[in-house]
């Protein structure tokens, strides 16, 4: 297998951003579907318990995607996971900021950012690799 200085690098980054969203994402979730009035004002009642019960079963899946290719090593699909997340992401910070809470902002805004930059670091990694391989091939080509 050809091998990049970067590819390492990128997919560690990578792998460690993904724990890490899933560690704290899947404790919010799991916190939602627990005591919602502790996450959020009026939480308690029956509508917001609905709420959070669905918010978690989308995070199940998107988390539950980027655990797997991780684990996997799929380094293209978990590109594509990792941005999509990036935009949940900042979707939700800029919820945050609408609301005016700063840690409902900031929290979502600085995942955002690392899952973006693992997402252009794996892409980086994967690219170059597509480049060594594209020149190798040339390259017995011509023999």
């Amino acid at each position: 297998m050809i091998r990049t200085p970067n590819d390492k690098a990128a997919k560690v980054f990578a792998v460690v951003v993904t724990v890490a969203t899933v560690v704290t994402s899947g404790y919010f979730a799991v916190s939602g579907l627990v005591d919602p009035g502790g996450l959020v004002p009026g939480g308690d009642a029956p509508a917001a318990r609905t709420y959070a019960g669905y918010m978690a079963a989308r995070g199940v899946v998107l988390l539950g995607a980027a655990l797997w290719f991780a684990v996997a090593r799929a380094w293209r699909p978990l590109r594509l996971v990792l941005a999509l997340n990036a935009v949940v992401q900042s979707l939700d910070a800029g919820l945050g900021a609408a609301r005016q809470e700063v840690a409902q902002t900031v929290g979502p805004a600085v995942f955002a950012a690392a899952l973006f930059a693992a997402a252009v670091a794996l892409g980086r990694a994967t690219e170059s690799r597509d480049a060594v391989l594209a020149a190798e091939s040339a390259h017995l080509g011509e023999r």
